[in-house]
């Protein structure tokens, strides 16, 4: 029996607004919005043509996810949370089908998670990890940085360390709902504030809170990568839902990114909230990831 595709998409909203979002306005304790996310991601299907192995990079979990034997350009994907949840577990099925319709080589990163590590922690360990990749004879050119909420900030902040420290450059930033002003000021955490399924307001005051340390401005550019300077970035590719509480961090990006002569590519999906990429039933989801796999095959250059 078919399902409508409205009819799924408000049963998921429904679902998504009373797993995740209504309890990360709690004041829970971040193992018990981790655990219940956890949880949650075990019905996400992974797609069973790829293969997992598990990884140790500079002191820090990994996996490799592939679809095929000889697949050269890999994503380095760094997963979302708000800076203190999600994991491997949590965007492990996105992954895989990511690999697969890549054919690329994904290595996700397990970085370390607020508040038991405040910035610069984070960077500075991804930092390693990208440093060690190069030492291990991986070519810039064959590497696309990518994440999702935090794990886009993250990624965002360590193309513009590898820019600012003269190292070799990735060929490609693919950002997906990106969190990238941690000082709030974008108009759409109010306007979607009760439009977003998965995202709450509270969850990014939460995040913030345990991820900044005290002495640091939530505006400074190495925490809130939105206002660093742009110049000699590699291509931009950012995916964002209609609905998403941090459309506008997406949006600000790329007129920024624009400006400062760096190709950028926005996508709004239509009727979609924070992260909708994880649940591949949609039709949004399938063309989000389609549109990430023609970004990435974009960029890969010999």
């Amino acid at each position: 029996m078919k399902i409508d595709p409205l009819i799924k998409q408000l049963a998921t909203e429904k679902l998504l607004k009373t797993t995740i979002r209504a309890p990360s306005q709690l004041n829970l304790p971040p193992n018990s919005l981790r655990f219940a996310l956890e949880h949650m991601s075990r019905v996400l299907p992974q797609h069973k043509q790829t293969h997992i192995r598990s990884l140790t990079i500079s002191g820090l979990k990994v996996e490799e996810i592939k679809a095929q034997d000889e697949a050269t350009q890999l994503i380095l994907y760094l997963h979302g949370g708000a800076f203190f949840v999600g994991s491997l577990n949590t965007h492990r099925a996105y992954l895989t089908q990511v690999a697969a319709r890549s054919q690329m080589q994904i290595l996700h990163v397990q970085y370390p998670l607020a508040p038991e590590y405040q910035f610069p922690d984070a960077i500075e360990a991804l930092l390693r990890v990208y440093k060690d990749l190069l030492a291990q004879g991986i070519q810039a050119k064959d590497i696309i940085l990518a994440g999702d909420c935090s794990g886009a900030n993250l990624a965002l902040a360590l193309a513009l360390r590898i820019r600012d420290e003269n190292l070799p450059q990735v060929s490609g930033l693919i950002l997906n709902s990106p969190f990238l002003d941690l000082t709030l000021t974008s108009e759409s955490i109010r306007y979607n504030a009760k439009l977003d399924a998965l995202l709450s307001p509270k969850a990014l005051d939460t995040g913030i809170e345990y991820y900044v340390p005290r002495g640091y401005e939530r505006g400074d550019a190495k925490i809130s990568p939105l206002f660093a300077k742009l110049d000699d970035l590699p291509p931009l590719f950012i995916q964002v839902g209609s609905k998403a509480l941090l459309l506008d961090d997406a949006k600000r990006l790329h007129q920024r990114a624009e400006a400062a002569g760096v190709k950028s590519q926005l996508k709004i999906y239509t009727g979609m909230w924070h992260n909708f990429q994880l649940f591949g039933w949609f039709n949004e989801a399938k063309q989000a990831l389609a549109d990430l796999s023609e970004f990435a095959h974009a960029v890969d250059v010999d």
